[in-house]
């Protein structure tokens, strides 16, 4: 109706304040350093060509993706000019240009648009750092409705594959990673699931790679050269077990039907932790060299990848077996040494972690890590010399989020 938009203008008409020059070129080189390489969501040469254009001054939709990628990098920056004014906290950092952006666009009665997927994305993204986590799960579910309403959860039959069509693309797995992790740790329902789409993933070719001259050059990665893009890919797939495991295992309630058709009990669990654990070990198996890890590999972007990566498959490995760690005093339910799995997988992660500090990666699950180890120290307390260690990988776990904390 004429009415809404006009109404909607009046929201949206108030003009956006972007850092001053110098230290905006700083925060979209962070960007880029510190978080595109993991959650690859924009396209780097677009991105700065369209900010050497101005159009973040003209597009109000875009000037809000520039200011939300501002605020994410304010976090890996220094300068006092990312502090709201008269606060010093670090907690405060970046949220000068994430308080100007606005949800009202969501009211929109016009179809959804690709800065729109992308704003939910990195309102996601920066909002995780604060202490309004919880609400990203709603953003994160905004973003996925968006972009089911255009179509991009559907594989699309001879399309071409095109800068803006990749960029959908990257935006839909993004949200679906995100949705995954944050639904997992809330144990909340996830706003889609793996039967509900049928896109592909994004292709595994880096951003200076996907424009050519020669267009069936384009989007092609040379094949001596290996692609930060593997870690994302790898990523995605782990994040599809976590989010298999969640929905499999800890249902609220199975139907009626669901019940005939399905065996429930004990050796139901059994056999989908084991299908799971196939899955895990699956996946380890189909790792890029460049991405397996190695604790003397030269520090640089792919040891943070690696490093990263198997934290998370850790991590998976928790979440599929914590809800089977036994009470005091009684047996497991599946053949599996549940506690056992879990602990070894939190040490292993704390050595990874000790191996790629210091890194500025706010969505490790550390808490997770402290909650097992804490568990077996209380479960097994013979071994003085084994309760040590693990007492230390806890201090430790507990000091890398407490530096989380501040940002």
């Amino acid at each position: 109706m004429q009415w809404q938009r006009q109404i909607l203008r009046l929201y949206q008409q108030g003009s956006l304040k972007f850092p001053a020059d110098d230290l905006f070129c700083d925060l979209i080189d962070l960007y880029f350093v510190h978080v595109h390489p993991y959650l690859p969501l924009l396209h780097r040469p677009t991105f700065i060509r369209a900010i050497a254009d101005r159009l973040h001054t003209r597009d109000q939709g875009f000037g809000s993706v520039v200011l939300c990628v501002c605020a994410i990098a304010s976090r890996y920056s220094k300068d006092p000019r990312n502090y709201v004014e008269g606060i010093s906290s670090e907690n405060s950092l970046g949220w000068p240009w994430y308080q100007q952006v606005s949800q009202v666009q969501a009211i929109d009665d016009e179809p959804p648009t690709l800065y729109q997927l992308q704003h939910c994305c990195l309102s996601a993204i920066y909002l995780k750092g604060t202490s309004m986590f919880h609400s990203i799960w709603g953003v994160i579910g905004l973003g996925i409705r968006f972009a089911q309403e255009m179509g991009v959860h559907r594989k699309q039959k001879d399309q071409s594959r095109t800068v803006e069509n990749e960029l959908w693309r990257r935006a839909f797995w993004v949200l679906l990673d995100l949705d995954v992790f944050v639904s997992v740790n809330f144990g909340r329902p996830r706003a889609t699931t793996d039967d509900d789409f049928d896109l592909e993933p994004p292709v595994e070719c880096d951003d200076e790679y996907w424009e050519n001259e020669d267009p069936t050059q384009a989007f092609i990665q040379p094949p001596s050269i290996p692609s930060p893009m593997s870690f994302f890919i790898c990523y995605s797939k782990l994040l599809e077990i976590a989010g298999l495991g969640h929905r499999m295992l800890c249902p609220v309630r199975k139907l009626h039907i669901w019940k005939k058709v399905v065996t429930s009990g004990p050796n139901w669990d059994q056999k989908v932790v084991t299908e799971l654990n196939s899955s895990l070990n699956q996946w380890m198996s189909c790792i890029p060299e460049h991405l397996k890890w190695d604790p003397n590999r030269e520090d640089g972007l792919f040891h943070r990848q690696s490093g990263i990566l198997y934290c998370f498959y850790y991590w998976t490995q928790i979440q599929i077996h914590k809800q089977f760690i036994p009470r005091s005093n009684e047996t497991s339910m599946l053949k599996f040494p549940s506690l056992a799995i879990c602990a070894n997988a939190g040490r292993s992660m704390v050595r990874i972690l000790k191996a790629i500090e210091p890194l500025n990666f706010e969505i490790l699950p550390n808490f997770t890590v402290t909650i097992v180890l804490l568990m077996s120290i209380w479960r097994n307390k013979s071994s003085a010399q084994d309760t040590g260690k693990d007492m230390d990988d806890v201090h430790y776990s507990l000091q890398t989020t407490a530096h989380y904390e501040k940002k």
